[in-house]
């Protein structure tokens, strides 16, 4: 495998530690390590002291150890590759809402004028003011997603500075008497900018997963808006797909969604 030069702002060292990490989670390398570090300088096509700062990137994250003379091997001991690590939850209830082994520090919490773009999708006028929450939330000390809410003015009530650190926005929403019946929700990805990117601990440019979601009460009026931004390498998504329709359209259709947490 060979890298193709690219103009993104990624360090090289760190797409490297990326493909690596994904490679050691698939267990690829269990058996025989990972290959001789002058193999991966001519597989990569990059400088050796590229090679060994990621390298250096997984040593440091205990997922390989190295031992002189013999070579680079996985750490199967590491928490990563415990069997309970892999907790899967439905797709709509678990991406974007609280588990119960993570924490969650509050980056921002007040009332401030709308955005526009925004607003069209909570279905209140432009600059309207609205409660808008940012929460960090971590998985045994790494930061894993970035969440913004906006909430409409009517709901703010509802949300306070320390239930927000302790309950899911939805469970907060619902214990006030709100009828949740749908969402709307998208998943994209995007770069991480230079607000996000220190509070996820991931350098200015790197990829991350990004999920839009609009949430409605029974009565189709939006509730809430929520965009969560993810380091993709700590997710897996998984689909079971149904073959359905009839004999001259025969299609996919998924039939179960999860999402898991490495």
């Amino acid at each position: 495998m060979t890298m193709a030069k690219s103009n993104s702002p990624v360090p090289r060292y760190h797409q490297i530690y990326l493909i690596l990490r994904q490679q050691i989670a698939s267990g690829i390398f269990d058996q025989s390590g990972l290959p001789p570090e002058l193999r991966l300088v001519e597989q990569y096509q990059v400088a050796r002291v590229t090679m060994r700062r990621a390298l250096s990137e997984l040593v440091k994250e205990g997922l390989v150890y190295r031992r002189a003379g013999h070579g680079t091997f996985v750490n199967k001991d590491h928490a990563s590759r415990s069997p309970g690590v892999a907790r899967a939850w439905r797709l709509a209830d678990g991406l974007l809402e609280d588990h119960g082994e993570t924490m969650i520090r509050l980056i921002d919490y007040g009332m401030l004028p709308c955005p526009p773009e925004v607003a069209e999708l909570l279905g209140v006028p432009p600059l309207q003011a609205v409660l808008r929450i940012v929460r960090v939330r971590s998985l045994e000390g790494r930061p894993v997603s970035c969440v913004t809410m906006y909430i409409p003015p009517e709901m703010a009530p509802l949300f306070s500075p320390q239930a927000i650190t302790e309950t899911s926005g939805l469970a907060l929403l619902e214990r006030g008497g709100v009828r949740i019946s749908q969402a709307d929700q998208s998943i994209s990805s995007c770069l991480a900018d230079a607000h996000v990117a220190p509070l996820l601990d991931e350098p200015m440019g790197a990829a991350l997963l990004s999920v839009l979601r609009v949430v409605r009460d029974n009565d189709g009026r939006p509730v809430q808006w929520l965009r969560g931004l993810y380091r993709p390498h700590y997710y897996d998504h998984r689909m079971v797909l149904a073959r359905a329709g009839a004999d001259n359209a025969r299609t996919w259709i998924p039939r179960d969604i999860t999402c898991a947490v490495r």
